[in-house]
């Protein structure tokens, strides 16, 4: 999964002038704790309610701007980003949200609820389906070859998923629709395919 498929898209942006009580009042109407500051169209920095919140003086919200708090170069991904890498930077750098830019277009943002959310959608995948792991020659028949026959068996791909290359043959993992998988494992083994593992 890709963050392109769970980032907001609805984005809340604030200017590097604005005042800081601006910037808070702007985080609470619309409940969110991570504002890209934007300028002139671009994304100049990007400040979070933890910035803000080491403004300590109430006197001085009215004083210090965005611009002087936000992070000018904040960690970002690209929509194309595996959901895993992005999970790994926000778990490395200890920080809720970040940025998702296309070159130098800010075209979303990613959070921590947003993977939280895709990871228990793909729990729940998990739960109510069963896998077929199967080790084939890395060519489009073999592949071909193999979906026919789960298929024929009475099986429902969902989504099949690849290893690494060794020895001219790959890994496919077959993740299918939950159902009775000995039929199909009778049926892969007679056909002549490896079958490498299963999870009813």
């Amino acid at each position: 999964m890709r963050v392109s498929q769970i980032m907001s898209q609805d984005i809340v942006a604030i200017s590097p002038d604005k005042r800081v009580g601006q910037a808070l009042n702007l985080m609470q109407k619309h409940n969110i704790r991570h504002l890209p500051v934007v300028q002139n169209d671009h994304m100049v920095g990007w400040i979070t309610s933890r910035d803000l919140r080491e403004v300590l003086l109430a006197s001085m919200l009215e004083k210090i701007t965005v611009g002087d708090l936000m992070i000018q170069e904040p960690i970002r991904v690209s929509p194309d980003t595996h959901i895993e890498e992005a999970a790994r930077l926000l778990l490395d750098h200890k920080i809720g949200g970040m940025p998702v830019m296309e070159g130098d277009r800010l075209v979303g943002i990613i959070t921590m609820l947003d993977l939280i959310s895709a990871f228990l959608t793909m729990l729940e995948l998990l739960r109510s389906s069963s896998r077929i792991d199967l080790l084939l020659e890395d060519n489009p028949d073999a592949l071909e070859k193999a979906t026919g026959i789960i298929k024929a068996a009475g099986g429902k791909i969902i989504n099949v998923a690849l290893g690494p290359v060794k020895d001219l043959r790959r890994a496919y993992y077959f993740r299918l629709d939950r159902c009775a998988l000995a039929p199909i494992i009778d049926a892969l083994n007679k056909g002549g395919l490896q079958v490498m593992d299963f999870i009813p």
